[in-house]
């Protein structure tokens, strides 16, 4: 299996890499660690770095190797005693976005925010039903034009260190987007969404409920 001495520096992960964007700097990014494995860089000297990543998955999707990143990073950050806080107890809302409730309840005016971990875990299997949703209902997604879901950071460990602006994540998230509604998979967004948007936003399953 590809590991981290497997990556000859492509930068393509750097594409879909929230951390690189706000900090711009390659030390914080999935081929800076790489990198810095490559060369024997201890554990303590990546802390920093390490503890910037928000764990979105999106660089294994561009990863020409087929490195798992999200896989090499969790178990650097298991051994620098780093937790993972965002997703330990986010459940999957892929089959609520199955429900037909959804489609008949979404429509142009609406923006929906797909959880990125959870839609890039299984991105293969999941970016035709999202499109299809998209198309069928006319609403907006945070989706990019590598078909990646752009994510929020909220409640990443990297937003608790206040190592990533997710103020900053969002205003660029929704940039050039026109809605009156917001929809999100993950419960933790709710509230900044709001604040920042100054739309009613509401979860997913409001939708199946409604």
């Amino acid at each position: 299996m590809p590991s981290f001495s497997d990556c000859h520096g492509c930068s393509l992960c750097l594409l879909s890499c929230p951390m690189w964007l706000q900090w711009r700097d390659i030390r914080f990014s999935p081929q800076g660690y790489a990198k810095a494995v490559q060369h024997g860089a201890d554990i303590p000297e990546m802390r920093e770095a390490l503890s910037a990543c928000i764990q979105c998955g999106a660089c294994d999707l561009l990863c020409p190797e087929k490195i798992d990143l999200t896989g090499m990073i969790a178990a650097i950050w298991q051994e620098a005693g780093l937790t993972d806080v965002s997703h330990t107890s986010v459940p999957d809302s892929f089959p609520l976005s199955c429900d037909p409730a959804v489609q008949q309840n979404l429509g142009p005016d609406d923006f929906y925010v797909i959880d990125a971990r959870t839609f890039h875990t299984r991105h293969a299997e999941r970016v035709r039903h999202y499109d299809a949703l998209r198309h069928a209902t006319g609403c907006s997604m945070n989706l990019d034009l590598h078909r990646m879901a752009i994510p929020t950071g909220i409640g990443s460990l990297s937003d608790s260190l206040g190592q990533f602006d997710t103020g900053k994540q969002i205003e660029w998230l929704i940039q050039g987007r026109r809605f009156n509604r917001v929809i999100v998979e993950n419960r933790a967004d709710k509230t900044m969404l709001a604040e920042i948007t100054g739309k009613p936003v509401i979860h997913v399953s409001e939708l199946v409920g409604s």
